[in-house]
């Protein structure tokens, strides 16, 4: 569907528009979802991310993926009887190594026997296969995910994801617990003007209270429905700051009387004035407190108080930053190589991987989260107020890290890529000496969780400035009783469920060991598996896994997607063109009588989506990079490459590990890498003696084809050469979609070359972070 078999389908439509009329959810140009009427498809790889080959395995039913020589799919061949095709029309060498060699066993096996081959049967028998197995594995994931979960995905969602985060909310969240952030956040998202702010907050300076304004929250709403400008819940006090213009000041505007005729007449001075004796009256009429502040009074408070000048001119900055936005702490995993190459000698030190298990339903169910909506607080004096030791939330500030911290803990956003530096004008410039920049140069203002700026300050970074903190309260499972944490009942129930249909270990034979598993694995996670549903069940086993690691990442969900419009006739078209609260982001004509319009909100328009909360994702992923700086810390110069969930290590005699080898009996003994998503290792078996070679390179498929040329030795060659050239690998039919949904074969080029920027190279391979100043030669 997302690929390119929803291309077909709307293509078709197209050719109707009018008698389907679809609606159209996309990601770009893959389709997530076409409506029509009562009919609805879907993509079966939005909720079971497996290749057709796996499933039948992975749901327990017979039936297995054949092979299907596709290249020989011509005009000329519909009717071919006789011999097995060639090799070559299988397209082998773009098949994995592994998947290469199980296909010329069969090959060759069928050669051998001497095997028919019937063209029109072959691609019948093929075709229905491939549709039987989509059918089967679709049902027994509908069965097994209706049954236990009580949400029909294929209905009810278009994604996992999405149904995850409806099986949450519908089973396991507790009233009043996750907030919906406002479009637009807490702040000056109502419109003031920056000298009523400035009085709103030197009252509250001078006398030491907390006033709900727009600064620092949405303004105040009096039962009745009236905004207020300022409201102090302490002593019941209303705030009022009067504009002289646009309050009718009788000392700016003497003549309230005259007006222009052309004026209408509720723009009239005398009108406003009266309007705004109205509404003091009303307000008091209510029972509140009032006090009023005439702009241009202010203004001469400010010019004969030296006090007020003073404070206005020092506070007034932080209206003029732009407010905290909770999506600016929402940072990914931490990945990147810390050394490029390194080989051991298998005695003395080994190469050891260590993979941090179930990283994210980890932190989901053990460490904390915000709940509710959080207290504002703006300023550097306001947020000083609070202890940076016990203040929970998203912390907005500037920040100057240390000169000599070889994993330095805070993240920062440039170069498109997600930072970890210590200097801000050394990683502007890719500085690759040592830094000799000053404090405020080195700074950087970010926004961050509590927990990884605490973390942070303890490894001597220090906070320069706060601008801005929303100061949740948060929950957090309790070990000891066992009870507690937002979502530790979700990770419970699918643990629980994964643990029983993953069957008892292979140690467990007596009765007596399995009741002693039971019992440990109670102590441990705090869940009583059931003694009689520990029975092996891979469908059931891989639906919980899936709900496990899929959930999380629907709270940090992009609020305003671009969406997709396809019209037919001219007002639609235009009904979206003079839409003022939508951005045309493309138009695409695909046939004489269809356009597809793909637009988005404006900023700040719209209203939150009920299953996002941006906090909650920041918190997230702020924790298991907290867990993975756990590792990086202790291990220090020894740590060779890390990925989010994951770290290979130089582990000598008598030094601190996480973890035994990377398999039983086996270690690494050379590693070498390009960057972050781009390594190779050669794994040694102390059992059999044997070699294996390990290459992972983002963007690139290393089928058969690929892997002869891009490899460990390609990689290393490269690498040891600081080479700058490059190497392509060629895809002679890659199959594409353009924008107007056709779909064409067309040859592809992918160029790899070692682009190494994350970290500045130093001698012998290895790399500081940029900002450090420690004496290193450059590479």
């Amino acid at each position: 569907m997302k690929g390119y078999d929803g291309c077909f389908v709307l293509r078709a439509m197209f050719e109707n528009i009018n008698s389907w009329s679809p609606q159209v959810i996309s990601n770009g140009l893959k389709l997530i979802s076409i409506k029509c009427g009562n009919i609805r498809f879907i993509d079966s790889l939005n909720f079971i991310p497996l290749p057709l080959s796996a499933i039948p395995k992975t749901f327990d039913f017979p039936e297995s993926k054949g092979y299907f020589p596709y290249l020989f799919n011509t005009a000329e061949n519909q009717n071919y009887v006789g011999p097995l095709p060639e090799l070559k029309y299988y397209s082998p060498d773009d098949m994995s190594t592994k998947h290469r060699t199980k296909f010329l066993d069969w090959y060759n096996q069928e050669i051998q026997n001497g095997v028919v081959f019937r063209m029109v049967e072959e691609i019948i028998n093929y075709c229905v296969t491939d549709v039987k197995i989509l059918l089967k594995g679709c049902i027994r994931f509908w069965n097994i995910f209706k049954s236990s979960n009580y949400v029909d995905p294929f209905t009810e969602a278009c994604t996992i994801a999405s149904a995850c985060n409806k099986v949450f909310r519908r089973r396991f969240l507790k009233p009043n617990t996750i907030g919906l952030i406002p479009v637009g956040g807490y702040r000056m998202a109502d419109t003031q003007s920056k000298i009523a702010l400035q009085w709103l907050r030197w009252i509250e300076h001078s006398q030491q209270i907390s006033i709900q304004h727009a600064g620092k929250a949405r303004e105040y709403r009096i039962p009745e429905g009236v905004k207020v400008d300022g409201y102090c819940k302490e002593n019941n006090t209303i705030y009022e700051f009067l504009g002289c213009y646009w309050h009718g000041c009788e000392y700016c505007f003497p003549n309230q009387a005259n007006f222009d005729k052309d004026i209408p007449m509720d723009r009239a001075m005398f009108i406003r004035n009266e309007n705004t004796a109205a509404r003091s009256q009303f307000l008091r009429s209510r029972g509140y407190n009032l006090i009023e502040m005439k702009e241009c009074a202010f203004k001469n408070l400010i010019s004969s108080n030296d006090q007020i000048k003073t404070f206005v001119n020092s506070d007034g900055n932080c209206y003029n930053m732009d407010p905290l936005n909770p999506r600016d702490a929402f940072f990914g995993g931490r990945t990147n190589a810390s050394t490029l190459y390194y080989k051991c000698d298998g005695i003395n030190e080994k190469i050891l991987y260590y993979d941090v298990c179930s990283l994210y339903p980890f932190v989901n169910k053990y460490r904390k989260y915000p709940v509710g909506h959080p207290q504002i607080h703006v300023g550097n004096e306001n947020c000083l107020k609070l202890s940076i030791d016990t203040v929970d939330g998203l912390i907005k500030c500037r920040v100057l890290p240390p000169d000599d911290l070889y994993h330095p803990v805070l993240p920062m956003r440039m170069h498109g890529k997600l930072m970890f530096v210590l200097c801000r004008t050394c990683c502007i410039d890719l500085n690759e000496s040592d830094c000799g920049h000053s404090e405020h140069e080195r700074s950087f203002v970010g926004t961050f969780v509590a927990d990884e700026l605490r973390k942070a300050i303890s490894k001597n970074y220090k906070i320069l400035d706060f601008h801005e903190i929303w100061a949740y309260k948060v929950v957090e499972y309790d070990k000891i009783s066992k009870q507690g944490g937002l979502f530790s009942e979700y990770i419970d129930n699918f643990l629980k469920l994964k643990q029983e249909c993953s069957g008892w270990p292979s140690d467990c034979t007596s009765d007596t060991e399995k009741l002693n598993y039971i019992e440990d694995f109670f102590k441990k996670e705090g869940i009583q598996l059931d003694f009689n549903n520990m029975k092996k069940n891979q469908g059931l086993r891989y639906l919980a896994k899936l709900m496990l690691n899929s959930f999380w990442g629907k709270f940090g969900q992009r609020e305003n997607l671009v969406r997709c419009d396809i019209v037919s006739e001219p007002k639609d078209f235009f009904k979206l063109l003079a839409n003022p609260l939508i951005q045309i982001q493309s138009i695409m004509p695909v046939s004489d009588d269809v356009m597809v319009v793909n637009w988005d909100r404006v900023e700040g328009e719209g209203d939150p989506l009920q299953t996002v909360n941006v906090a909650i994702a920041a918190y997230t992923t702020a924790h298991a990079r907290l867990e993975l700086y756990d590792y990086l810390e202790k291990l220090d110069r020894r740590v060779l490459y890390y990925d989010t969930d994951s770290i290979i290590f130089v582990q000598k005699p008598g030094d601190w590990h996480p973890l035994e080898s990377y398999g039983p009996g086996s270690y690494i003994s050379e590693f070498v890498s390009g960057g972050p998503k781009n390594y190779s290792y050669k794994v040694y078996s102390t059992r059999d003696c044997n070699i294996n070679t390990i290459c992972k390179v983002k963007g690139i498929t290393l089928n058969f084809k690929n892997s002869e040329i891009i490899n460990f030795n390609s990689m290393r060659e490269m690498v040891l050469a600081n080479s700058k050239d490059s190497i392509f690998v060629n895809n002679d039919r890659k199959i594409i979609r353009d924008r107007c949904y056709n779909v064409v074969s067309r040859p592809e080029t992918k160029q790899y070359r070692i682009r190494y920027s994350k970290r500045r190279r130093i001698a012998n391979f290895d790399t500081l972070p940029f900002g450090h100043k420690g004496v290193g030669q450059a590479s």
